[in-house]
């Protein structure tokens, strides 16, 4: 599960392009791996905002049936890791779902083997230049890039 605040940017966004790479690159993947998204304070059914829409377009996938969905004990249940891009996301979830706290990482957290101090958020965009809107895709790409790549290294995917 990818979780930003509102589910109509970064997680939106995110969720399209990891459904993206996982067809692109781990097409026999597709039965071991769902990708949900959500928000810690979205609302049901909200469309991705306009901008993501078209930069998604761009980077070759569609983000027109995209809903927003706030997070509920089911979805919280039903994910087995729960990727978020900022630390106060990851707080609310915990403090709302404590149950969750084991499965729930900043994005960079999540499998990362590197220097802890490097751990960062994923910067939102929302309402941004367009110099924003490209550090978030950079940030969020190579993210996703790592991610798959070290689930493939464990043997996941």
């Amino acid at each position: 599960m990818v979780v930003c605040k509102a589910n109509i940017t970064r997680s939106a966004y995110l969720h399209g392009y990891m459904e993206q790479y996982l067809r692109q690159h781990f097409p026999h993947a597709r039965r071991k791996i769902r990708i949900v998204s959500g928000g810690v304070r979205a609302r049901h059914g909200g469309q991705a905002s306009q901008v993501v829409q078209h930069v998604a377009r761009i980077h070759g996938f569609s983000l027109k049936g995209h809903r927003s969905d706030p997070l509920t004990s089911k979805t919280i249940r039903k994910a087995d890791a729960i990727l978020v891009m900022e630390q106060y996301q990851k707080d609310e979830i915990i403090a709302r779902f404590p149950e969750a706290r084991e499965k729930t990482f900043r994005m960079m957290e999540y499998l990362w083997s590197g220097d802890p101090d490097e751990i960062h958020d994923i910067p939102d965009p929302t309402g941004q230049n367009t110099a924003d809107y490209e550090d978030f895709i950079d940030a969020s790409h190579a993210e996703v890039e790592r991610i798959f790549r070290e689930l493939g290294r464990t043997g996941i995917l």
